[in-house]
C-alpha cells in the first residue's frame, strides 16, 4: 500500500505543500482531503482525447473529474508521504424513500473513496469527492418512490415470504379476525335471502350463455395477468427502445449493450464475474481476436457510460455484431 507507479514529479511536491503545516499523519490525510474538496469540482465529462498522464492532468490542468480521479489522486499523494492508502469501490447512500423508510441504491450511486492506514487503529475511510445535491421529489416525480414502494412490498411479502412474515401476518390477523368474523356473520344473517336470490340469478344467466361468460372470465384473467406482469413488460419494452435508439440516452443504452455483450462472450466460455471491472474482464479473455474486439467495445462503452457520449454509444451495436461473428477457437 506504499507502492507507486511512475508519476509526475509535481505530485509529491504538491502533497508536501498541502500538508506542510500538519503535525501528524492523521492531520496530513485531513489536509489532503480538504484540499481536494475545496479546490476541485465534480464532473462526469471526460477528456475527448487520451492524455498521457490522467492524474497530473486532473491535478494541474482540468481540476475536475469523477470520484475515481479524486480517490486516486488522494491515495497517490498519501503514498508519496509514506502513509499507506488504498482506493475502495462500492456504493454510497442513495435516495431516501419516505414511503418505505428505505434508501434506493442505484447503479448511479457507485462510488470510490480512500482508506488510509494508521498503526493501532487500522484502516480509516476518507472521501475527497465533493458531494452532489440530493434531488427532492415533488408532484409527479414522486411516482418513482411509489413504484419502489410497491416493488419493496412485492419482495417482502411475495418473493421473500417466510416463517417470520407468516408470524407477523398471523398476529395481525388474530387481533382483528374475531371482530371481523362476528360482523360478517351478522351481516350474512340479515342479507341471506337476497344473497341466495342473487346467486341463483347469476347461475341461471351464466348457464344460459356459457361461451360469453367463459370469454369474459378469460378477459378478466388476462387483465389480471397483464397488471401482475406490467412492470416486467414495460422494463423489457424500455430496454428494446433504448437499445434501438441509443443516442437519446447514452448512459442507459450503454449499460444495456454492455450486458448483452457480456452474455454473448459468456456463451463463448468467458463469463464475467460480478467482482471484475470491465478492464479486468478484458484481460481475462485468452482468445486474442475476441479480446481485441471486446477491448474496443469496452472503450466505447466506458466513454458512453461515464461521459454520456452519444457518438460512442452509436458504435456499440456495430461492435456487438463484430463480436457475435468473431470466429471460435
Amino acid at each position: 500500500y506504499l507502492k507507486l507507479p511512475v508519476i509526475d514529479p509535481r505530485i509529491p511536491l504538491l502533497a508536501k505543500q498541502v500538508t506542510g503545516s500538519a503535525a501528524n499523519n492523521y492531520d496530513k490525510v485531513n489536509a489532503l482531503q480538504t484540499y481536494l474538496l475545496t479546490h476541485f469540482s465534480y464532473s462526469l465529462q471526460l477528456p475527448r482525447t487520451v492524455v498521457q498522464d490522467p492524474l497530473a492532468t486532473f491535478l494541474f490542468e482540468r481540476k475536475q473529474g469523477h470520484c475515481e480521479y479524486f480517490a486516486s489522486s488522494m491515495a497517490v499523494m498519501l503514498r508519496t508521504l509514506g502513509i499507506p492508502s488504498r482506493v475502495v469501490n462500492g456504493f454510497r447512500a442513495g435516495e431516501f424513500n419516505d414511503l418505505t423508510s428505505q434508501y434506493l441504491v442505484r447503479a448511479s450511486n457507485a462510488h470510490s473513496w480512500v482508506e488510509a492506514y494508521f498503526p493501532g487503529y487500522g484502516w480509516v475511510a476518507f472521501d475527497p469527492t465533493p458531494g452532489a445535491s440530493i434531488p427532492i421529489r415533488t408532484g409527479w416525480s414522486r411516482v418513482v418512490l411509489y413504484i419502489d414502494a410497491l416493488a419493496s412490498f412485492w419482495r417482502d411479502w411475495v418473493v421473500n415470504y417466510d416463517a417470520s412474515h407468516q408470524q407477523t401476518l398471523a398476529l395481525g390477523v388474530k387481533s382483528g379476525s374475531h371482530c371481523f368474523y362476528e360482523a360478517l356473520r351478522h351481516w350474512m344473517r340479515r342479507h341471506y335471502e337476497s344473497l341466495l336470490a342473487q346467486a341463483r340469478h347469476t347461475h341461471s344467466v351464466m348457464a344460459g350463455a356459457p361461451g360469453r361468460w367463459g370469454l369474459a372470465g378469460a378477459l378478466i384473467a388476462m387483465t389480471f395477468a397483464f397488471v401482475f406482469y406490467a412492470e416486467g413488460i414495460f422494463r423489457i419494452l424500455r430496454k428494446h427502445r433504448l437499445a434501438a435508439r441509443p443516442a437519446r440516452y447514452p448512459r442507459q443504452a450503454a449499460t444495456i449493450w454492455y450486458e448483452r455483450m457480456t452474455r454473448l462472450v459468456e456463451q463463448r466460455g468467458w463469463p464475467k464475474s460480478p467482482t471484475q471491472t470491465a478492464s479486468e474482464f478484458v484481460c481475462r479473455i485468452e482468445d486474442v481476436i475476441l479480446r481485441e474486439r471486446v477491448a474496443k467495445f469496452t472503450r466505447h462503452y466506458e466513454s458512453a457510460r461515464f461521459d454520456d457520449s452519444a457518438e460512442d454509444v452509436r458504435c456499440l451495436p456495430r461492435l456487438y455484431k463484430q463480436i457475435s461473428v468473431c470466429p471460435r477457437h
